[in-house]
């Protein structure tokens, strides 16, 4: 098992300059969700930084314009809409698309980030051409910094809470999340009369591959796996790590039917998906399922041992295939049935 969990090392491009010879940022990690995370965080940081020095210098042009030791801001550095000499706005237009990035709170930030560097421009264009200092745009840029400054806080916050969710090699989410979310999807499932399921998957014969390529390798062939059933599941179902090469399922609104046709097209995926761990080696990798529905008279941890039931009798089966979990009782009652029905002909 790789519960080492090193992650695979992430190569990295040089990024290029611009016209005037600054680097360029980089695009949000491809490596996994929880790679990009990781670099918006590093992204807003700097952001901060970035613009704590910059107001510091638009103050020390309107206080002591004629300091030496003050570095001229020139009209590229008031940073308008298109320009990106601002390392966070030249960041933004790069992600803008990302899915991590698409959203209204990161379209505020920018929005804010604009208004900031388009006031300070209008203050500083005022004071060079009448040498004074217009105390109604000055405190609007200070507003600007301020909330500025405020949203970048509450993003960093939002994207460590995330992060605290998320196991940092796989980018599912983790185990301590797991069990609230399927205690909440219990709760709902009961309440709502809609059947809901809980799988496991195991990866076959995983102790070989660390054993065999090392565990650099395991760790790549649990990224590639659960890269596999975070892109194959339907758009509200979610995946755990629950532990070494295991993953849970969470299926809501899926009866057994339903949970055993989703789970039999990710097996065919996996199946059919070699993972590529150097660049003359690629492993074929398979799985075995295994599935229990989630019901009133039982707990989640009863439910996952019953899914667990079900992935032994997959592996016992002969592994790389699905099966879901069944009570022992209906199948007494079925063969009585057809006991009583045989004696009738």
């Amino acid at each position: 098992m790789s519960d080492r969990s090193q992650p695979a090392t992430k190569k990295t491009v040089p990024s290029p300059s611009n016209a005037k010879g600054h680097k360029m940022p980089e695009s949000v990690a491809g490596g996994g969700m929880a790679d990009a995370e990781r670099d918006i965080l590093a992204e807003l940081d700097k952001a901060l930084g970035e613009h704590i020095t910059l107001l510091l210098r638009w103050n020390r042009k309107l206080t002591l314009p004629d300091s030496p030791a003050q570095d001229d801001l020139d009209s590229h550095e008031y940073h308008d809409e298109h320009d990106h000499d601002c390392d966070f706005g030249a960041w933004y237009t790069l992600n803008r698309h990302n899915r991590l990035i698409d959203q209204p709170a990161m379209h505020a930030l920018a929005t804010t980030h604009q208004q900031l560097h388009e006031s300070a421009k209008r203050l500083l264009e005022g004071y060079e051409l009448d040498g004074e200092v217009d105390s109604a745009e000055f405190d609007m840029m200070a507003l600007r910094a301020e909330s500025f400054f405020a949203q970048l806080r509450r993003l960093e916050r939002a994207f460590r809470t995330a992060r605290s969710d998320v196991d940092p090699l796989t980018g599912t989410y983790n185990r301590q999340t797991m069990l609230g979310d399927l205690n909440a999807e219990r709760e709902r499932a009961i309440r709502t009369g809609v059947p809901t399921a809980v799988a496991l998957v195991d990866l076959d014969h995983f102790k070989a591959v660390n054993d065999t390529h090392g565990h650099q390798a395991g760790d790549i062939v649990l990224q590639s796996v659960a890269g596999i059933l975070q892109s194959h599941v339907r758009p509200f179902d979610k995946v755990y790590r629950y532990g070494g090469e295991e993953f849970l399922i969470c299926l809501p609104n899926a009866d057994m039917k339903q949970c055993a046709r989703v789970l039999e097209r990710l097996r065919r995926v996996i199946e059919a998906s070699p993972i590529t761990i150097t660049d003359t080696a690629a492993l074929p990798v398979t799985a075995s399922i295994g599935a229990a529905p989630m019901t009133k008279g039982r707990t989640v941890e009863q439910t996952i041992e019953k899914a667990d039931q079900a992935l032994y009798a997959a592996k016992e089966g002969g592994r790389n295939r699905v099966r879901v979990w069944r009570n022992p009782e209906d199948k007494d009652k079925n063969q009585v049935a057809a006991q009583v029905a045989a004696q009738k002909k």
